[in-house]
């Protein structure tokens, strides 16, 4: 029996081998047909390890050009990549691999299944860096109320504990913090108020630095409110006396235009504003300002006080304006020409008469040169080159004499040598 399993099996041995290779082709061919390769790309976060390495080195980085997210693609069986998603797949940057320059650290990626029937392919795969110094400073805490407390109330104080805060990150970061704020809203408060509020760093324009590259060793700070009763002011300057003729008092300039005053609600109640009066504010035969400096607390109301941190003594200034001379030049067809002899003819030698009329500043605004009218007594002229003096009509003040130049002719027998229109008679035979 062995024999003929024997013969059987060696029995066209040659095509029988032939046949299981060809099966075993077929088998390659189907399954390839059924199940080819296929490619897909994938885009996944970057995960940082041993970001410490740097930190301990005195330095921090910044990731370019959103190189933290990797996409890369992977090739292997259609039935297998089909079943692969991202989260299928890690990406890692270990920073202990940075470059010498500093500038890069290679990335890594792993599958975590099919690793060894799947092909990753990825190009520059590499977490693209900036790194620059660490630095570590302190800031004060500055606290910022908003809002209005309750009526006759004000804040007194407002403080923060602690009153620094410690900030760790980059220099060029560091480098644009102009304040540390805590705001506190204190609106409709009618007592001391105790509470935590959160720490907002701003540049110099006042913008809210993001603090996502930053350490603080606190991001909030426990504040205490201070409340009084009291209320808020403007300051009245009422001046006595009269300054000097040609000048007027303008206003009372000073640093300071409220303050704070405490006490109880009913004496606030009638106070709605600290007149400032007396000697100090006499202005009588003043040519310049007038610089006083008042003791507030002499002008307080009984049951009143000022507040804590509000200044006792100020300084006011009472400015005192002296009347200047502007110039305007009025058209020579505004002035009119009297008393020109009959045997003479005058021409105004420009279109214009320069005026200096003095005033204060603000007036000055409500001339029109336009509108100025004034005459000219011609009597007793003679014939030439003549400077004719001008007076003006109506209240306005010079500050020296008017004079412009005309030219006087004496009239030919046959008529008028000139036009003088604005004379009184000037082109008739007589006057």
């Amino acid at each position: 029996m062995l024999r003929k399993l024997t013969k059987r099996i060696t029995n066209n041995f040659g095509l029988k081998v032939l046949a299981v290779v060809f099966a075993i082709v077929i088998w390659l061919v189907v399954v390839n047909i059924e199940d080819p390769e296929k490619t897909k790309g994938f885009t996944i976060p970057v995960t940082i390890e041993n970001s410490d390495y740097l930190t301990d080195m005195g330095k921090t980085y910044d990731i370019l050009n959103n190189s933290d997210k990797i996409s890369f693609t992977v090739t292997g069986k259609r039935s297998i990549i089909e079943e692969l998603s991202d989260s299928d797949f890690t990406a890692v940057a270990n920073m202990e691999n940075v470059n010498d320059e500093l500038t890069t650290v290679p990335v890594s990626v792993a599958a975590s299944r099919y690793s060894g029937q799947i092909e990753i392919n990825k190009r520059d795969a590499t977490l693209k860096i900036s790194v620059e110094n660490l630095k570590t400073e302190k800031y004060a805490v500055k606290v910022v109320t908003k809002g209005t407390p309750a009526a006759y109330c004000y804040v007194e104080t407002a403080t923060a504990d602690p009153k620094k805060v410690t900030i760790t990150g980059p220099e060029s970061v560091l480098s644009q913090i102009a304040t540390v704020e805590t705001i506190v809203d204190v609106s409709g408060v009618g007592e001391d108020m105790a509470t935590n509020s959160k720490v907002v760093l701003l540049d110099e324009a006042g913008n809210e630095i993001p603090q996502d590259r930053l350490t603080l060793n606190r991001t909030s700070v426990a504040v205490d409110v201070k409340i009084t009763m009291g209320k808020s002011v403007p300051l009245k300057f009422t001046t006595n006396g009269t300054p000097a003729d040609g000048y007027r008092y303008e206003k009372a300039e000073c640093s300071v235009s409220s303050v704070k005053l405490v006490g109880s609600s009913e004496a606030l109640a009638g106070i709605s504003e600290l007149e400032i009066s007396g000697s100090q504010m006499s202005i009588a035969g003043a040519t310049s300002d007038v610089t006083a400096g008042v003791d507030l607390t002499k002008f307080l109301p009984d049951g009143v006080e000022l507040a804590s941190d509000q200044q006792k003594q100020i300084n006011v200034t009472l400015v005192i304006e002296g009347k200047t001379a502007k110039a305007f030049a009025v058209p020579v067809k505004n002035i009119t020409v009297k008393n020109l002899p009959s045997n003479l003819s005058m021409q105004f030698n420009a279109d214009t008469v320069t005026v200096n009329i003095l005033g204060f500043a603000e007036d000055f605004a409500d001339i029109n040169p336009e509108s100025i009218t004034g005459t000219i007594d011609a009597s007793g002229f003679n014939t030439g080159v003549l400077a004719a003096e001008v007076k003006l009509d109506g209240n306005y003040s010079v500050s020296e004499t008017i004079y412009t130049a005309v030219t006087v002719t004496e009239k030919s027998s046959s008529g008028n040598s000139g036009s003088d229109s604005n004379s009184e008679g000037a082109n008739s035979s007589s006057q």
